[in-house]
Order: C-alpha cells, then sequence, then structure tokens
C-alpha cells in the first residue's frame, strides 16, 4: 500500500487551530496588563498622569483594532488559487486573443508566456511562482509560505495583509514593552513587599514575557 506523505502535512491545519487560540490568549493578557492593570487606575490620578494613560489607551486600541483587522484578513481571505485547466499563454495567442482578465488580476498573465509548469498533485498547469502547498493540498499564486499562525497560505492576494499584520504586531509589542517596563522593573520589588496581589504581578510578568 502506497502512503502519500505529503497528505499527513495536512495534519499541520489542526495545529494551526491552536495557535489562534494562543494569538487570542496573548492579546487577552497584553490587553488586561496594559489597559486595566497599568494604565487603567492611572485615570483616576488626574493631571499629566491621567492625560498620559488616556493617550496611550486610545494609540494601543487604534493598533490593536488594525492588527486584529489584518490578522484576519490574512487568515481569511484566499491567498491565490489557480484557476481550473490553466496553461500557459504563448506569444501568438497573447497577441490573437490578449491575456486573460483573471490571471491579470493574479499578476502573471503577462509574465506567463510560453512559461509554465505542471503540478502532478493538482493535475492541473502550474503558474511561474506558483508552488503546491503541502498543507492546503492546493497550489498558491506566488506563495510565500505556509504560516502556522494564520492557519493560511501566504501568498499574491493576502501578502499585503501579512506585512501589515507583522508591521502592526511590531507597533504593538514595542508599545506594551515601553509601558510595562517599568511594572517589569519593580516586579521583584513588589513580590518582596507582597504589595500587589500575586495574580496581578503574574499578568504583568506573562504580558512582558510574551512580547517578542
Amino acid at each position: 500500500m502506497e502512503i502519500n506523505l505529503f497528505k499527513l502535512c495536512s495534519g499541520l491545519r489542526v495545529l494551526g487551530y491552536f495557535m489562534i487560540l494562543l494569538v487570542a490568549a496573548i492579546i487577552g493578557v497584553s490587553y488586561y496588563a496594559v489597559v486595566l492593570l497599568t494604565c487603567g487606575p492611572q485615570l483616576l490620578r488626574g493631571g499629566f498622569h491621567s492625560f498620559l494613560s488616556f493617550t496611550i489607551i486610545i494609540i494601543f486600541h487604534v493598533l490593536l483594532i488594525l492588527l486584529l483587522w489584518s490578522y484576519f484578513k490574512v487568515v481569511f481571505k484566499d491567498p491565490g488559487s489557480v484557476p481550473e485547466n490553466w496553461r500557459a499563454v504563448s506569444a501568438e495567442e497573447n497577441l490573437e486573443v490578449g491575456s486573460s482578465l483573471a490571471a491579470e488580476d493574479y499578476g502573471f498573465g503577462r509574465r506567463s508566456r510560453g512559461v509554465g509548469g505542471y503540478c502532478i498533485h493538482c493535475q492541473n498547469g502550474k503558474p511561474p511562482r506558483c508552488h503546491h502547498c503541502s498543507v492546503c493540498q492546493r497550489c498558491v499564486l506566488k506563495m510565500d509560505h505556509h504560516c502556522v499562525w494564520v492557519v493560511n497560505c501566504v501568498g499574491a492576494c493576502n501578502y499585503k495583509f501579512f506585512l501589515l499584520f507583522l508591521l502592526y504586531t511590531f507597533l504593538e509589542t514595542i508599545m506594551d514593552t515601553i509601558v510595562l517596563l517599568p511594572s517589569f522593573i519593580n516586579f521583584f520589588d513588589e513580590a518582596k513587599n507582597h504589595s500587589s496581589s500575586p495574580a496581578n504581578l503574574a499578568i504583568i510578568f506573562l504580558a512582558f514575557d510574551s512580547v517578542p
């Protein structure tokens, strides 16, 4: 009995769903530590501290909304599929008929003249820079990689959102680091004096430790 090892890779999609829960947990811990534990109480002090905390909370929420928007776009948007029975268009056919509108939308219409491969797994033509994903079990246009954190491939149609997700994640983690750094420095002093509850100290520690 012949075993197709590529089909076993599809089991990584199950791991990806756990990664989505892990991302949600990290965001939840960071939100609790930054907004509720660190900045929230400062709003009641008044003056400059209240204004600074309010500004931080606004910026935090704006970045969080942009981060979640780009993340869900990467997760749910099709990275780019190869049309059924696709084949490379020769130069003569381009002159007579012209490139397909669907091909131009994917960005390979004018550059695939007489050039193309064949995927033995999909039993279909394969445009330039197209690769077969052993996890998704299909060919993806301009495939960069399969990201287990988003349970999806990064390809022609969602690459922009993936880069935006990385950018907003970087900005959000930098902000978390700046906001939580004073609390993290005082972590061991607070633990020695028992001036804060162990649960709050643990939340701050986990939130700071989760920042890349």
